[in-house]
């Protein structure tokens, strides 16, 4: 079995420009219409443009470090807050039990003061009752009535006992209707302020638990711009460094004649090429890869995806294939050389189509989509879109392989 040799030179010239679609713009060098006559190089002005991209991630990556700096120390102050409050929170709810438990205890007191209002009440109602039946006691008849002075005497001390007795009722009766009113007023009193207080700690506790989940979120949000711009960033100089090259090895080759338009994928010298398909995978391998990959229709394309979640294009290769058993690695460019070249007209479902900027050179593939049948591929196009089936047709087409088995 003879398999193809990994291109050094893309794989130290175009990690970055040769992945699936980045979100970032694609080198101008990829492109032949925007070549010079110097061997097809970059122009200078392609060169400072990239150069000048590369300058302004770097803005936006330190703009994002410190957002998420600023950030952090604001989730710090929040989060040291929050505990305060919580803490409050906290000491409320304890006095407030305090506050009913106590109001419990004011209840029983009360009971006994009611009973001793309502007694004084029936020993007053007594001696009234008493008084209007006897109606009451002249000082004739008691002059008069049988016994003489003697009597008169027994029944005034009587008079004076019994009117000792209704006084101290009537002053318990008060005393115990003052007391009533106190412990009453008391306790609704303590148990309202406890409430109060119970009820403004848990509306901070809420707040300050809103403020800090909110910040949290801010913070991952931070985080995930940050590592995107880093991405972008990482990529930008990779191309202006790849765009620097080409332009030096281009000033330093015979000037050619300048390319037009992007060839066809008829007029590529490797989509009719075929290679010794004898090691490689089946067409049932291949079916269910498919079935894999179609299996992620509707999932995001994000740079660098790999499953499950979102995918790039290569990515959903890789993925659905290690499904099966085949395994591939995370660039076109690898897996440009994992299988055996395959003729258009021998293509089959599980076949992977390669699209390049200049599809007479390999080292400019930048996409990948697999081969699903009756001309169409499902793909992870770009970002922004999901994983979708699609036609195969397309200008940028340059060919096709069939990875081996393993």
């Amino acid at each position: 079995m003879t398999r193809l040799p990994l291109r050094a030179s893309s794989v130290a010239a175009a990690l970055i420009g040769a992945l699936c679609a980045t979100g970032v713009a694609a080198p101008a060098s990829a492109s032949p219409g925007g070549r010079v006559s110097h061997g097809g190089g970059p122009s200078a002005g392609q060169v400072a443009a990239s150069k000048e991209t590369v300058a302004e991630r770097e803005q936006q990556v330190e703009h994002a470090a410190a957002a998420l700096q600023r950030g952090q120390a604001k989730f710090q102050r929040l989060s040291d807050a929050a505990e305060g409050i919580v803490e409050a929170y906290d000491e409320a709810e304890a006095k407030l039990a305090t506050a009913q438990r106590a109001a419990t205890t004011a209840e029983g007191v009360l009971a006994i003061a009611d009973a001793q209002v309502a007694k004084g009440q029936r020993s007053v109602a007594h001696f009234a009752r008493a008084a209007y039946e006897s109606g009451g006691l002249s000082s004739i008849e008691a002059v008069l009535s049988p016994g003489g002075t003697r009597a008169l005497v027994g029944r005034v001390a009587a008079l004076d006992a019994i009117s000792l007795s209704q006084h101290r009722t009537l002053s318990r009766l008060d005393a115990a209707s003052i007391y009533q009113g106190v412990v009453a007023r008391q306790a609704e009193g303590v148990a309202d302020q406890a409430r109060q207080a119970a009820t403004a700690a848990a509306q901070a506790k809420t707040a300050a638990e809103t403020s800090v989940a909110a910040q949290q979120q801010l913070l991952t949000s931070l985080h995930r711009r940050k590592a995107h711009l880093a991405t972008l960033l990482s990529d930008a100089q990779a191309t202006a460094s790849k765009l620097e090259s080409e332009r030096l090895a281009a000033l330093a080759a015979p000037p050619a004649p300048s390319a037009s338009a992007p060839p066809s994928s008829g007029s590529s010298p490797y989509a009719g090429e075929t290679g010794d398909l004898s090691d490689t995978i089946s067409a049932a391998t291949g079916a269910a890869a498919v079935q894999e990959a179609e299996a992620q229709i509707g999932k995001p394309y994000v740079w660098g995806g790999a499953g499950p979640d979102n995918f790039d294009c290569s990515g959903l290769v890789m993925w659905s294939y290690d499904q099966v058993g085949v395994h591939l690695q995370h660039w076109t460019g690898f897996q440009w050389e994992e299988g055996a070249h395959v003729a258009v007209a021998n293509l089959r479902p599980g076949d992977l189509l390669f699209f390049a900027y200049n599809t007479s050179d390999p080292n400019t593939i930048h996409h990948v989509g697999m081969y699903i049948g009756n001309g169409e591929m499902v793909q992870a196009p770009e970002t922004g879109e999901n994983v979708e089936i699609t036609s195969d047709a397309r200008p940028d087409f340059i060919g096709a392989i069939r990875p081996y088995q393993q």
